[in-house]
């Protein structure tokens, strides 16, 4: 009787030990994964929007987040490039935009006005100067071209660099690591955003700009 009294105290204590273990092996899994909104905290305030940091890449993945880290800051060193630049044609575009209007303007206007210039020669000269300023404004439209190339690659930038850090996020949090596949699947992207980048630049204008392709970046 008195064993039977004893196993039924193991079992009662057994029983209300275990939930408490329970709960503190879940919490001490729940601590293992950092979340990125207290590493990044300080980074996000100064951004004003919630934002990713290497401190939380660095403590969920270990060696593991070399790639993302390596990737991150190749893809926000291209995207700063591309946003200055695209910034840069466009506002080249606008002020080729004002000197071809007025330049086609007072041509017309001083050569229609000149009285020594007068019948054939006068509209054979309007004409010659009025297919020159076409000429002209042709080319100017490939600055705008150029810059819309540059805002294209700077968008497909910034939404390959979310989908890094959301799958490397997701990894962290399911306690994996990050792939080999995974590492494959996002150099490939950069790549093609690359190659369509390159095409559409190269396109838009008849003009070589082959500084642009300079492997400075």
């Amino acid at each position: 009787m008195k064993h039977l009294a004893a196993l039924w105290l193991v079992l009662l204590a057994v029983l209300v030990a275990l939930p408490a273990q329970v709960q503190a092996q879940v919490q001490t899994a729940g601590a293992g994964a950092p979340s990125f909104l207290e590493v990044c905290a300080e980074k996000t305030e100064e951004r004003g929007r919630l934002r990713y940091c290497d401190d939380y890449f660095r403590q969920g993945l270990g060696a593991g987040a070399d790639p993302v880290l390596y990737l991150r800051d190749r893809i926000t060193r291209l995207r700063a490039s591309h946003e200055a630049s695209a910034a840069d044609k466009y506002q080249s575009f606008l002020t080729a935009v004002y000197i071809t209007a007025f330049l086609t303007i007072a041509t017309i206007v001083l050569v229609t006005s000149e009285r020594r210039i007068a019948g054939i020669s006068k509209w054979s000269t309007a004409t010659s100067a009025l297919a020159l300023l076409v000429l002209i404004g042709a080319m100017t439209y490939g600055w705008l071209d150029k810059s819309q190339a540059e805002d294209a690659a700077m968008l497909e930038l910034g939404l390959l660099r979310d989908q890094i850090e959301i799958e490397a996020s997701q990894a962290i949090a399911g306690g994996d690591g990050i792939t080999d596949r995974q590492v494959e699947r996002w150099n490939d992207r950069l790549h093609e955003i690359g190659l369509r980048f390159a095409q559409s630049y190269a396109g838009a204008s008849v003009m070589p700009d082959l500084d642009r392709f300079t492997p400075t970046d």
